[in-house]
């Protein structure tokens, strides 16, 4: 009959084990071995078996979700604001599910939010069932293992450290999004002779090692002439008056920036220049570089999917957590160019 519901009996029947068996697969509970479930969970696609979440939330215990990620303050706020604004939307729909979500905003910067995990974990491991977070260095993803180790269910954002330790990592493939770059800078170019520009970022962050490379190699496999200005540092102290001396001296007529506070940097830089012909391209969407592409100083930006990050992480820990009825792998958000014409589709 059209319409009609599927049950976990007809699920039984059709895998050839007991109605128990088949609930304890769906809700992920011990005692089903990892073939059987597999077996069990694809039948339960294949006929569209529906959960009823509500009713499930309620005959088992309360389950908490740490997330530890910088807070969206000062320069931290480009990047973060995104994905925070992700993963409290993706949360608030699951507040009747009996799923109790803790919030660690830290005040520490990206490359030292190992000290809250470390934290996190010293007075708080006993209490918690999933971790949303990023490692982005050696010292997060010892702190990451530890948690794994204690049957802490971990997913995180945006890393390129090592992953054999956590259920899932979404993030952007920053090998494309390098070469996505150095591409469109070279069309931009036609040519055109000059100085690119090259702002690595934090050089002891994996995702800025690998985005930055990538360009690098792009250029250098496909023998783009233009000479590279590498300029390493993270935020306004670090790369402002080197970047102004490079601007007055050099003809500079290509940037690249490998993260968002550098971009935004930049922006404010060479709006207190006369009008001058640069591509200047950089990363992510945030509110406001909306000035700067409007104006013209700002040619596009590399999306990262921050918000849709965000929200995939707490949709992805909470089905595991209820159903156990997801692979463990890494999933990669699409890479786009954005520009003045298509911004508006990128903010949320």
């Amino acid at each position: 009959m059209a319409g009609k519901k599927t049950t976990i009996k007809e699920i039984a029947e059709k895998t050839g084990v007991s109605i128990g068996t088949v609930h304890r697969a769906i809700y992920g509970k011990e005692g089903v071995g990892e073939e059987t479930r597999r077996r069990i969970l694809a039948e339960v696609e294949k006929m569209n078996y529906k959960v009823d979440e509500v009713a499930s939330s309620l005959k088992r215990k309360e389950l908490r979700i740490a997330v530890v990620l910088p807070k969206a303050s000062g320069e931290e706020r480009f990047f973060f604001r995104g994905i925070w604004e992700g993963i409290k939307k993706a949360s608030d729909n699951l507040e009747k599910y009996k799923v109790q979500f803790t919030y660690i905003e830290s005040e520490y910067n990206l490359n030292e939010i190992s000290l809250e995990l470390k934290r996190l974990f010293d007075t708080e491991l006993d209490e918690i069932n999933g971790l949303i977070t990023l490692s982005d260095d050696k010292e997060s993803n010892e702190w990451i293992s530890r948690f794994y180790h204690q049957g802490v269910t971990v997913v995180l954002l945006a890393s390129y450290g090592k992953i054999e330790n956590v259920f899932s990592s979404i993030k952007v493939n920053h090998q494309k999004a390098g070469e996505l770059a150095a591409e469109f800078i070279q069309k931009m170019l036609g040519g055109r002779k000059g100085e690119i520009m090259l702002l690595t970022g934090n050089q002891g962050a994996y995702t800025n090692q690998n985005y930055g490379n990538a360009f690098i190699n792009y250029l250098n496999k496909y023998e783009i002439s233009n000479p590279l200005i590498k300029v390493d540092g993270f935020g306004r102290k670090e790369i402002e008056q080197q970047c102004r001396d490079l601007l007055k001296s050099e003809n500079i007529v290509a940037i690249f920036c490998c993260n968002a506070r550098n971009t935004y940097v930049l922006c404010e830089i060479l709006d207190e220049y006369p009008k001058r012909d640069i591509i200047f391209l950089g990363t992510d969407v945030f509110s406001e570089l909306k000035p700067y592409l409007d104006n013209g100083i700002l040619t596009a930006v590399i999306s990262q999917m921050n918000f849709e990050q965000g929200e995939r992480a707490v949709n992805v820990l909470y089905q595991y957590l209820t159903t156990g009825s997801r692979d463990k792998k890494t999933e990669e958000m699409p890479v786009s160019i954005v520009m003045k014409s298509n911004y508006e589709y990128y903010m949320h």
